[in-house]
């Protein structure tokens, strides 16, 4: 299995965070609470990885060794 490039990876990230804020959004605009929640649960986990693959690149996270 071919590995994906770091930079790749950051701007995936960073397109599916967007997308979590605009259907967030949406959801609010729409008044609808499971989708305003959903968008926002996908926001904040490619949040974390964002901050998970800034942390890896700063050298600042252990990465496992397996």
């Amino acid at each position: 299995m071919a590995t994906i490039p770091p930079p790749t990876k950051k701007i995936l990230g960073t397109v599916v965070f967007l997308a979590g804020l605009v259907g967030a959004a949406i959801g609010v605009y729409a008044l609808d609470v499971e989708v305003a929640i959903a968008w926002l649960v996908v926001a904040t986990l490619s949040g974390f990885y964002l901050l998970k693959l800034r942390a890896e690149a700063r050298g600042r996270l252990d990465r496992p060794s397996s």
